[in-house]
């Protein structure tokens, strides 16, 4: 265990029943980054970050500096990072038979560990972008579990969210058979546009697993023609947020906390699946935060600042 002037950091090694044998034969052994309080009492809420791009095994980030400077200023919570990485370099942070079940992980495996390990409260999920998708969703289909979250622009709307990137993938498709661009792809690191793509595969592995195609999932347009297939994009939509919210407002009402926040110039058009989930909630009667902050997609972590204090406010037990 290492340790901060406000807080403590330690890394756990777990092993995942749930990610064993996946199909993508990514390491069912995983690091959880932990941080709590320099001083720890029984019953502090549990905040775990969905975070899988990038994930690094370093204690000492940004991130960390983020968690240093809440607890300095009072907040005292159980804060973990676990490692969610995949080939695709994304995750959804659901069940799929084409990549894993990272559901499974979270809610019956990561969760009660850390409740029992560190003796915690309530439970909050928390992330940005695919972070925030996976937060909202696991929240509303886990709320004995889950007691709150944070979306930092989620995933939602999804029409406006992959329109470009189903047309460059397309486009790439025209060049190279699917095995041959995934297999590209997935064997080095990708540049900034091949990940448009690689996002592409990966959200369909999630969305649309297909185990008899030899990919391991089906796209949602047509590889020959670019037309999207309904049959597919229906699939998609059921996931979505704002095509899903109303069918679990009971859910949703069962939470302590719901956060959303989101940049008015992000530059996947999030901001139009945020203002579509927070009108919603309002017309369901769902108390929430809502807020749009000038800025984009990248470069958000500050936001933490924001939404962990209001997930501490409602999940802490008052004294």
């Amino acid at each position: 265990m290492d340790s901060y002037p406000k807080m403590n950091t330690e890394i756990i090694n777990f092993e995942s029943d749930a990610l064993r044998d996946n199909y993508l034969g990514d390491e069912f052994r995983r690091q959880i980054l932990v941080y709590t309080p320099d001083s720890m009492t029984d019953s502090y809420p549990l905040m775990i970050e969905l975070a899988g791009t990038n994930w690094k095994p370093r204690l000492h980030n940004k991130f960390a500096n983020i968690v240093e400077k809440l607890f300095s200023q009072g907040l005292k919570a159980v804060i973990a990072n676990p490692n969610f990485s995949t080939k695709y370099n994304i995750n959804q942070y659901i069940n799929s038979p084409a990549v894993g079940n990272y559901e499974d992980f979270i809610i019956t495996e990561i969760v009660p560990y850390l409740r029992e390990r560190y003796r915690t409260g309530k439970t909050a999920l928390f992330g940005k972008s695919s972070g925030g998708f996976g937060s909202y969703t696991l929240a509303v289909r886990h709320p004995e579990v889950i007691n709150g979250f944070a979306d930092h622009f989620g995933d939602s709307c999804f029409f406006y969210l992959y329109a470009d990137d189903f047309a460059y993938t397309y486009n790439m498709l025209q060049k190279y058979k699917k095995s041959e661009l995934i297999e590209h792809l997935l064997s080095k690191r990708p540049t900034d546009e091949e990940m448009r793509a690689l996002n592409v595969f990966g959200s369909s592995a999630f969305y649309s697993p297909d185990l008899n195609d030899p990919s391991g999932f089906d796209l949602p347009f047509d590889e020959n023609t670019g037309e999207i297939k309904e049959n597919v994009w229906s699939r998609w939509k059921q996931l979505d947020p704002v095509k899903n919210v109303k069918q679990n407002l009971d859910a949703l009402k069962k939470l302590d906390a719901v956060y959303l926040d989101v940049g008015d110039s992000d530059e996947y058009r999030l901001y139009i699946g945020s203002r579509s989930l927070h009108n919603k909630l309002l017309e369901g009667g769902i108390e929430h935060h809502y807020e749009e902050f000038h800025g984009g997609h990248f470069g958000n972590s500050e936001r933490y600042l924001v939404s962990l204090p209001y997930l501490y406010d409602a999940l802490r037990v008052k004294e």
